[in-house]
């Protein structure tokens, strides 16, 4: 393998695939980045077995091969280099770069290529398109409510479904709900849709974001696979995921038919009161109380570390309730929401709560629904 590219090139490669390459690993392999160079590019590919990411960048190629080098010492050397042509080429078992126009060279052992993990053949049955910047928003409005218990796998992932009238987001983590949708066709999902792993989908936003083409995804269900491609600039990004066998929970029947309490308040205002109160809220439970009041709304909190509250106004006419959230999930939900004013539709002081934007979300094609469960009062179960 012989080739010239430019530093800056060669570090986006390095940098994206790194995103699939374990901090820990029993095989020595997967911390490694396989470097494939054919035809006037070259292919960097990370992979953790469940995320693989591959960068094919444009480069003058010599020679063609392959080399496996250490994924971080690489990367951390690449990034550091100056900018401008850097070469490349092997030098027995070592991958030497040459660099500065003479002025520094770097070598680094390698593996057999041929032990690294082969990237599957993803051999789609149906394939949609949809916008970066589209893609990206459904992601960050959704995937932060996805699980983190090992002991339900598919709650960890995102469900993605479709038709042909939308496509739809869905994570929970039982304690919370988060439900983005954008209208178009994409009956390529299916009803059932697929679970994807909201690290998979993290990964696949922060591409999603710099794209300059549609995202292209590809859903193979038999092999129990997805992939994810986007142009970047004259970057070819690609992103392989397995995906978490189902099934998922049937999330419509958690959703509240008829909360008929309106509580509207500002969403900076009120992002900050939770915040603020959160301070002294208990490390496990995190809870807040909310005193809904016409007119305004308290938020409260009271451990051994101390106490606080913080009262802001609010459009609300219904019953005085007093209710208990998770000041993090508050957080979180808040945070997605980007819109002036908030709703919060209640019915009773345990039973879930729906948060929607005022005035829906900026895009008229695009929808977003928020659910949270509340927790128990101390007085409330005494």
């Amino acid at each position: 393998m012989e080739l010239a590219i430019q530093q800056a090139d060669l570090a986006y490669a390095v940098g994206k695939a790194m995103g699939s390459v374990p901090t820990k690993s029993p095989m020595p392999l997967l911390a490694c980045l396989l470097l494939e160079a054919d035809k006037g590019g070259l292919r960097v590919t990370g992979t953790d077995l469940e995320i693989t990411t591959a960068v094919w960048v444009p480069c003058e190629v010599k020679s063609p091969g392959r080399a496996a080098v250490s994924g971080r010492h690489f990367g951390e050397v690449i990034r550091k280099m100056p900018r401008g042509e850097i070469r490349l080429s092997m030098a027995g078992a070592q991958l030497e770069i040459r660099y500065g126009g003479g002025k520094g060279w770097a070598k680094f052992p390698t593996q057999d290529t041929a032990d690294f993990p082969r990237v599957p053949d993803l051999k789609a049955e149906t394939k949609i398109s949809i916008d970066g910047e589209g893609l990206a928003r459904l992601v960050s409005r959704s995937a932060y409510a996805a699980s983190t218990d090992a002991a339900r796998p598919q709650l960890s992932g995102v469900l993605m479904h479709g038709n042909e009238k939308q496509m739809v987001l869905v994570a929970t983590d039982g304690h919370r709900l988060a439900r983005a949708s954008r209208k178009g066709s994409f009956a390529g999902l299916a009803k059932d849709g697929v679970i994807v792993p909201s690290r998979a989908l993290g990964a696949v936003s922060r591409i999603a974001e710099e794209a300059t083409s549609p995202i292209e995804i590809e859903i193979a269900g038999a092999r129990n696979q997805a992939g994810f491609s986007t142009q970047v600039g004259d970057y070819r990004v690609e992103v392989m995921v397995r995906l978490l066998q189902g099934p998922y929970p049937n999330y419509e029947q958690v959703i509240p038919k008829n909360n008929p309490h309106d509580l509207t308040v500002g969403r900076e205002e009120l992002l900050e009161a939770v915040d603020i109160v959160a301070s002294h809220a208990d490390n496990v439970t995190r809870q807040v109380r909310f005193s809904v009041d016409q007119g305004k709304l308290g938020v409260s909190s009271a451990t051994e570390l101390g106490a606080g509250r913080h009262e802001i106004e609010a459009q609300y006419q219904g019953e005085t309730m007093e209710i208990g959230y998770n000041a993090t999930y508050l957080i979180e939900m808040l945070r997605s929401l980007q819109s002036e004013k908030v709703v919060m539709r209640l019915g009773t002081p345990l039973g879930a709560g729906l948060v929607e934007p005022v005035g829906g979300v900026p895009q008229a094609e695009e929808d977003l629904l928020c659910l949270i469960m509340p927790l128990r009062l101390p007085e409330a179960g005494a």
